[in-house]
């Protein structure tokens, strides 16, 4: 590569430009298409890199920017994406490996195509001089293994020299097979970092790039046509971050120290109104206690208390008996003498009675007496013996020979009762059992009549429950393990042969089929559980299909075999154990190896035959094969239906026997009746005749003697008053002994009272409270009631107490729950402490303390940080938005001085104006730090905490991750964003000539001037700053920059960026070459040779003329190729 003198003559000297570092030299190995190493030599005036698109002409100054820009802003080929409508297509990985084109992979997918596909590295390395011969090298090494294509698998070093630098230096690095330890060895005057940080700090210290911002700047003039929107741009890359953010992340820092401040209170607040009613409470709690405690006393003492009061009713009532007895005393003596005087005028007319012949009528009256008393018991056992002849259904005899032969007819069956008693009972037995055997195999029929109207099956219900249990406790489905039976059914045009196939098949048509996934379950249960019945289950293993040929009379062609998982195996099963000759005749039957007979006979083999007739061979109850059980279920509902008719019959039976029992023993008490009576006992005859002849006798003897009928009623009437006489004196003796009973009972009762309870002294107030309770019953209070009374009483004061636990238990659980609550919400504090009333003390203690130093303490600190959080932040974050709006002005002006400089058209120049926003966002935020600034001196808690809760909510905004707020964020502390730009273009006299908003409107040769003034303008500003006559910096890179202005727009917008000292390296077309020619000193073609094998030609430049030695016709026609 031949290369062009790079040191060209400077016509002028200014301030400051021995200090200049300007780029002389890049130098690339394997970036991009371009392989292997490349030299560019690069005049300190300027460069051109011109060529074809798609040459590689931004492949080289992509390099440019991966040295200078921080990774995490780095797009690459941007100028070729204009504004930014397309994705990123290029990246270190695609320079790295060579990425030259994008073709169809064999999965359909586009894949790139690489020039190094395997292990590989890179470098890129520029030089920097300025006239005091001071050199700066930024080298980066890149290397990636394998076939990997990820940006995470790069590894990057970053190198910095202060010498001159070979990328031929470098040839070590692979061969150790990319050992960073070597780099410091090999170049131990190098300074080496693995990020792009500390290696950025020192390189911008050494060539005079006083901030990042500035780097930024750099790179987006490199794509100086996307420039987009002015204010997008003066916001991004010309004012520095406000420093308003950091003020207001500190605010957010602090504010977790002011807001802990406020927990504190808050959680002290809430701890006392937590306890405040646990203390009172606690309070009530005492009381009703010591009211329970009190009512325990009175519940204690009311034994005492009654059987005291008791003691002094029984004293009362004792003291009334006394004088009651003596006053009884004295009446039993007078109605005693009253009654001794009527007795002897009673004798008296007894005696003269007597005297005149009384005494045989007397004797005659007694007889009388007697005779009326037998006649009612002798009419009293006719009427039994009546009722019991009627029983026998037999009549009264009339005479005593008769009677006697009825009562020995009744004797004779009371001795043969028993034998009737006897044979009736074993009757009766014999209609139980029946009875009992009927109901059995009623049940039996019934439960199998369920089980097919649940399933249709004909399997018994006892195989079907046995089943039932195990798919529940198994979890297999009951249809996953059929027995064969239901799987089974004889043809029906067979049906002559159903019995005998039944006889053979039983056992296996009662046997449950087993799928072997099922069979460890299966086989499990049943290992490990009685289940009362004698199962048979056959595991279906698969085995080869049985190739057996069978008869026309072969059991299993008689068979159907239903569809199914099953199918084939019973199919198979039947074939290899059950090929049976079902023979028409006995002949047949004999000559077969093994046969059955429409019979039942089975010829198991030549010598082994059975038949088993312990049921009928049509006995379809026995059946068990078949698809359905409709047949089977008739017959049991027919055989239910007769079971019921001779149970009903039976029952009939068995009443008609209880009936026929009943009437011998009713009989058998009639004829033990008749057995104890004799003709005396009934022969009311024989004593009504004697009753009449004494009463003849008695009229005969009383008109014989008319004096004695007067005698008579005088002793009549004497007995009556002689009866009182007795009557009243007995009822006075008998209140003598009652009351004396009485006061031998209350006396006893006196006694028999403890004298723990007497003796035992209540105090007033005890008696007191039990007096006035017994008063509130409202009953009066005798011995009677005296339990009664005293049991209300001790109801009341129970019924008390429960209410008084009710209420102490509500109590306890309230306060043990906002115990339990405390130390639920603030576990450190109640640390140690658990939530029972053993604890109160220390709860209330803790009360006690934060009502007297912790919430008052809490509150002074709260109040003090937030006086300090308003005083300090807020002021600050408030007077920062005004000092960074200031700042943009002031920075604008140092621009717009800078702009004055450089002519925009010919005779005017730019000026940058900020015009206000007037952002509603931005308007309430400094309400809000206004709101949170007021009465900051105040101490009252209210105020305090409403700008508490102000300032809380604009912390919490601000330090929001939502995206709706972190845009507002962005928006009210970015004071950049408060304003708008304004590009004016004035005349020499400053008069208005146009004003630019963004470029909108203008053409695209328009906007690009007027994105490369601005740009100048800015790069002056952040490398210049304001101290420097040139940027200590001066190398700017215009990729295309110019492709749509024409030349004098291009010629205009050079003239700035050279008017404000800077290097440019320019990436052109063509066309734009012969306007860019007096603004350079030297220039490289760039081609591609089958879209991936970049190479450069060097362009001399005739320093002179101010042109690149180009053939003549090419500058007619604009057009170049390569020799």
């Amino acid at each position: 590569m031949n290369e062009a003198n790079a040191n060209q003559e400077i016509s002028t000297e200014p301030e400051g430009i021995l200090d200049q570092f300007r780029l002389i030299r890049i130098q690339t190995f394997n970036w991009g298409t371009f392989s292997g190493v490349f030299n560019f030599p690069v005049s300190e005036v300027g460069f051109l890199f011109v060529g074809p698109s798609g040459s590689g002409k931004s492949t080289v100054l992509d390099a440019h920017a991966a040295l200078l820009t921080p990774p995490r802003w780095v797009d690459f080929n941007v100028a070729a994406r204009e504004a930014e409508r397309h994705g990123k297509d290029r990246s270190v990985v695609t320079y790295l490996r060579g990425a030259w084109a994008q073709q169809t992979g064999d999965d359909g997918e586009y894949a790139s195509q690489y020039l190094r596909p395997d292990t590989t590295w890179s470098a890129i390395v520029e030089t920097y001089h300025n006239r005091n011969r001071k050199y700066v090298v930024l080298a980066q090494l890149l290397w990636i293994r394998g076939k990997s294509t990820a940006t995470s698998d790069v590894k990057r070093l970053y190198l910095i020299l202060e010498r001159e630098f070979e990328i031929r230096e470098l040839d070590f690095f692979p061969k150790s097979e990319f050992e960073v330890r070597k780099i410091r060895s090999a170049l131990p005057d190098a300074f080496v970092k693995d990020e792009f940080s500390g290696y950025q700090e020192r390189f911008r210290r050494l060539l005079g790039i006083d901030n990042e911002l500035a780097l930024r700047l750099l790179h987006k003039t490199q794509s100086a046509k996307n420039l987009g929107d002015l204010n997008i741009f003066l916001r991004d890359f010309m004012l520095d971050t406000p420093q308003t953010f950091e003020i207001a992340d500190r605010l957010v820092l602090e504010f977790g120290e002011l807001n802990a401040a406020h927990q504190a209170v808050v959680a002290a607040r809430q701890q006392i109104e937590t306890l405040l009613p646990a203390r009172s409470e606690f309070e009530i709690l005492v009381q009703k206690r010591q009211a329970m405690s009190a009512l325990d006393d009175l519940r204690q003492c009311s034994e005492f208390y009654r059987e005291q009061y008791r003691r002094d009713l029984l004293q009362a009532r004792l003291n009334e008996l006394h004088v009651e007895i003596d006053g009884a005393r004295q009446e039993e003596k007078r109605l005693t003498e009253i009654e001794a005087q009527e007795f002897l005028k009673l004798r008296e007319l007894q005696d003269r009675r007597y005297g005149m012949g009384g005494g045989f009528i007397e004797q005659l009256q007694k007889q009388l007496e007697e005779c009326e008393r037998d006649k009612s018991d002798r009419l009293h056992k006719r009427d039994k013996a009546a009722v019991a002849c009627r029983g026998m259904s037999w009549s009264l005899p009339n005479g005593p020979t008769t009677f006697a032969h009825l009562t020995e007819t009744a004797r004779q069956r009371v001795l043969k009762a028993a034998d009737l008693s006897e044979n009736l009972e074993g009757r009766k037995d014999d209609l139980k059992n029946q009875q009992r055997e009927k109901e059995d195999e009623f049940r039996q029929v019934r439960r199998e009549i369920e089980a097919m109207e649940r399933q249709r099956s004909n399997i018994p219900s006892r195989m079907l429950d046995v089943r039932h249990a195990l798919a529940a406790a198994t979890g297999i489905a009951e249809e996953k393990l059929p027995f064969a039976g239901e799987l089974l059914e004889v043809h029906q045009n067979e049906g002559q042969w159903q019995g005998s196939i039944e006889r053979v098949l039983h056992g296996l048509a009662l046997s449950l089929l087993v799928d072997e996934k099922y069979y460890a379950a299966v086989s499990s249960y049943l290992n490990d559980r009685n289940i009362g019945e004698r199962l048979v289950y056959l595991r279906t293993l698969p085995r080869p299909a049985i190739q057996k040929s069978l008869s026309s009379n072969s059991l299993p062609r008689k068979v159907n075999v239903a569809p199914g998982s099953y199918h084939e195996w019973l199919r198979d099963e039947l074939r290899a154990r059950f090929d049976y000759e079902c023979a028409e005749t006995i002949h047949a039957f004999r000559n077969a190896s093994r046969a059955i007979t429409q019979q039942g006979q089975v010829k198991h083999g030549p010598s082994q035959h059975e038949k088993d007739d312990r049921f009928r061979v049509d006995d379809r109850s026995r059946w068990v094969l078949g698809f359905d059980n409709r047949s089977k279920l008739d017959l049991y509902k027919t055989r239910a239906f007769d079971l019921a008719g001779s149970l009903e019959a039976l029952r009939k039976k068995l009443e008609d026997a209880k009936a026929e029992e009943a009437g011998q023993r009713e009989q058998l008490l009639h004829c033990q009746t008749l057995a104890n009576l004799t003709w005396a006992d009934i022969d009311v005859a024989a004593i009504l005749k004697k009753i009449a002849d004494l009463h003849e006798r008695i009229a005969t003897e009383t008109s014989a003697r008319p004096d004695l009928a007067k005698v008579g009623q005088e002793i009549e009437s004497q007995t009556t008053v002689y009866n009182n006489a007795v009557a009243a004196k007995n009822s006075a003796a008998g209140a003598v002994r009652s009351k004396t009973d009485d006061i031998e009972r209350y006396s006893k009762r006196l006694e028999s009272l403890s004298e723990q309870h007497l003796s035992t002294s209540l105090n007033s107030t005890q008696r007191e409270c039990l007096d006035e309770r017994l008063q509130r019953i409202g009953k009066a209070v005798t011995l009677e009631s005296l339990d009664l009374v005293v049991s209300y009483v001790e109801k009341a004061l129970a019924s008390e107490k429960e209410t008084l636990i009710r209420e102490t238990g509500n109590l306890r659980h309230s306060i043990e729950g906002q115990f339990a609550e405390f130390i639920r919400t603030w576990p450190t504090e109640g640390g140690g402490l658990d939530a029972t009333l053993e604890s109160a003390n220390d709860f209330f203690a803790k009360l006690r303390r934060l009502e007297t130093d912790g919430l008052p303490r809490f509150e002074e600190r709260f109040l003090t940080l937030l006086r300090e959080q308003s005083d300090q932040n807020l002021t600050l974050l408030s007077a920062r938005l005004d000092h960074e709006r200031k700042g943009i002005l002031d920075r604008l002006e140092l621009v717009n001085d800078s702009l004055k400089t450089a002519e925009f058209n010919k005779g005017t120049h730019l000026v940058i104006e900020t015009l206000d926003r007037s952002l509603e966002e931005v308007r309430l935020f400094k309400a809000s730090l206004k709101e949170a600034l007021s009465h900051s001196f105040s101490e009252e808690p209210a105020m305090a905490e409403g700008r508490f809760v102000v300032l809380s909510t604009l912390v919490k905004k601000i330090a929001s991750q939502e995206t709706i707020d972190k845009n507002w964020r962005s928006l009210v502390l970015d004071v950049r964003q408060h304003v708008e730009f304004v590009a004016k273009e004035l005349d020499s006299d400053d008069r208005e000539v146009e004003i630019y908003r963004s470029g909108a409107g203008k053409s695209g040769g328009q906007r690009q001037k007027l994105a490369a003034t601005c740009l100048a303008a800015a790069l002056r500003y952040q490398l210049g700053g304001q101290d420097r006559a040139l940027p200590s910096f001066s190398t700017v890179v215009l990729d295309e920059a110019f492709d749509k202005a024409d030349a004098e727009f291009t010629a205009t917008a050079m003239n700035i960026f050279k008017t404000f000292g800077f290097q440019m390296i320019v990436a052109t077309p063509l066309k734009s070459v012969m306007t860019l020619e007096p603004f350079i000193g030297g220039a490289c073609f760039i081609h591609i040779r089958d879209r991936k094998d970049s190479s450069a030609l060097m362009i001399e430049y005739d320093t002179e003329k101010q042109r690149l030695k180009l053939p003549a016709h090419v500058h007619d026609s604009q057009q170049v190729t390569l020799p």
